[in-house]
């Protein structure tokens, strides 16, 4: 146990409740059902606030149910990003759109397509510090977003493909590809004459559209003002700041800020609780501070106040919560 904060990074919203779902799905398979409470609208969610089912399903301990979640996930689960890679014109088209538009769902690492010694590359890199949760992370994502590329080049083809591993061969992947394992950094390689292969999928009209649905949504991903405000919940110095005060660093009148909110479907005080309850939560398993300073980390007068708010959030007292984790 420690009394540092989690990463800022894992307070940014990173990836989509499309997935998060999907693997609460495969945890209710697994005997280990959870409720997560999720926000509506499909919004990206934070590490912290699918940590407690990433604990649960003890991914840390079992990185391989990242083969079952990517497994799980169809193309038409990706959303906009899934139609215009099944759509593009070629296998080479289809991987530099992944990679354009993969962050709209999963944040967690970035996607780079270069081409190289006679070959294109789809590598991901992580984004942030993920620790014990990587492997797992890695292997769902890699597992889902490549399987989407093996779809549009058939499994023929994708015979030709290498797949890079950054895990070793303790959890091998059964699909249809030259697999490496140990490697740098988990990465597709497809050659170049397989990459102007034409995908049998290919819809111009289709993809013309797709892609312009995930232009307009990743512009609004990137210029969310919900993500602006969670990444200062709390600000540098720890401090949680009121509306007021999130107003002005934002530039903006407070009646501007709840009016822009509305707009994006959430209230100011919502995403304070939302972010609180993640701090909470993170400090009640991963530290040993006393309530009396967990309360006041988060600003709160007293012990009851904190207790009565963290019941209301999660159900249960704080204590019941330390205890249970």
């Amino acid at each position: 146990m420690h009394d540092l904060p989690p990463p800022a990074s894992w307070r940014e919203g990173v990836i989509h409740t499309t997935y998060v779902r999907l693997a609460m799905s495969l945890a209710e398979r697994m005997g280990v059902p959870i409720d997560l409470p999720l926000p509506e609208g499909g919004r990206m969610v934070s590490v912290l606030d699918v940590l407690p089912l990433l604990e649960h399903m003890d991914v840390a301990h079992q990185p391989a149910l990242g083969i079952a979640l990517g497994h799980l996930v169809a193309a038409s689960a990706h959303g906009a990003m899934g139609y215009a890679v099944v759509s593009s014109a070629t296998v080479g088209e289809a991987m530099h759109t992944l990679a354009r538009y993969a962050s709209m769902r999963n944040r967690f690492f970035h996607y780079r397509c270069h081409s190289v010694d006679g070959e294109i590359r789809l590598v991901l890199e992580p984004r942030m510090p993920l620790g014990p949760l990587r492997t797992f992370c890695e292997i769902g994502t890699a597992v889902s977003v490549f399987k989407m590329i093996q779809g549009v080049a058939g499994d023929e083809a994708a015979a030709h493909m290498h797949f890079d591993a950054h895990w070793d061969s303790t959890l091998p992947l059964q699909l249809p590809m030259q697999m490496h394992y140990g490697q740098a950094h988990t990465a597709l390689r497809v050659p170049h004459a397989l990459a102007q292969k034409t995908s049998p999928t290919a819809d111009a009209k289709l993809f013309a559209s797709a892609c312009r649905s995930c232009e307009e949504e990743l512009a609004a991903i990137d210029g969310s003002l919900v993500s602006r405000l969670r990444a200062m919940m709390p600000d540098e110095q720890q401090n949680w700041p009121s509306l007021k005060a999130a107003a002005e660093r934002l530039a903006m009148s407070p009646r501007t800020l709840i009016r822009r909110l509305v707009a994006e479907g959430v209230t100011y005080q919502a995403l304070l609780d939302e972010a609180k309850s993640e701090m909470a939560c993170w400090m009640l398993k991963n530290t040993q501070l006393p309530m009396s300073a967990i309360a006041e980390r988060l600003g709160f007068v007293d012990d009851t106040n904190f207790s009565r708010s963290f019941r209301r959030w999660r159900g249960s007292t704080p204590m019941a919560y330390r205890k249970a984790g």
